[in-house]
């Protein structure tokens, strides 16, 4: 193996650094004043597949990236956000601190210019409560699914739960004394006071709130809840 021993390497005219055109391999530790490069790119053998890394990165006082990428990544010191909105994570979060949020909590509300005996199906992919805005003319059986082709069973774990309410524009005559999930025959309904409803308000809105429990595959605790307003 050749050596090359030397305290310092410039160009041939002594005002630059030298090239490496063909690129350097280096075993050891690199350090620099600054640095400043792109990623390497690799082609997974046999595949058209291509790999962008950009690995064992440290530095001071910064290192400044595009982007990072990965299936875990550790932060020991503190993570700064300015503007963002969403964070999508399939696994746990954990925040030891200064993480700030937003003090107002916002719950996605869908409202339905319909009344619900003309549109039963409540799709809570569409959110949790559910606002009909045409006075109801009959009664009605709410059809709880978590959207129209999957059905609530399927998205829900045992001892999971859920809240759904249901807001209609009052009348006397539309009241929901009945429930069904995932299509199919109605539910059993545990409603608070004792007895379901029997009748709709005479003005403002009437309130159907129904806490879902899953015990068992297809099988649910369902607590009801009717309240009307002025």
């Amino acid at each position: 193996m050749s050596r090359i021993r030397a305290d310092r390497i410039v160009d041939r005219a002594a005002t630059g650094a030298p090239l490496f055109p063909n690129g350097a391999v280096i075993t050891g530790v690199a350090t620099a004043t600054t640095f400043s490069g792109n990623a390497t790119s690799a082609t997974t053998a046999n595949t058209a597949t291509t790999a962008t890394n950009a690995q064992g990165l440290t530095g001071t006082p910064n290192i400044t990236v595009n982007n990072i990428v990965g299936a875990a990544a550790t932060f020991t010191g503190v993570l700064t956000y300015e503007d963002v909105t969403n964070v999508d994570s399939v696994g746990i979060v954990t925040a030891r601190g200064g993480l700030t949020t937003q003090k107002l909590l916002k719950e996605e509300v869908n409202v339905v210019a319909n009344k619900l005996s003309a549109a039963n199906n409540i799709y809570v992919e569409n959110g949790m409560v559910h606002l009909f805005t045409t006075a109801e003319s009959t009664t009605s059986t709410p059809n709880i699914k978590y959207n129209a082709g999957t059905d609530l069973n399927d998205k829900m774990s045992i001892g999971q739960s859920i809240v759904v309410t249901v807001i209609t524009t009052a009348n006397a005559a539309g009241y929901s004394a009945n429930l069904t999930i995932d299509g199919g025959s109605n539910r059993t309904v545990r409603w608070i006071g004792g007895s379901a409803p029997s009748g709709g308000g005479s003005s403002g809105v009437d309130i159907h709130t129904y806490t879902i429990i899953k015990t068992a595959d297809d099988t649910f605790t369902i607590i009801g809840n009717h309240s009307k307003t002025s």
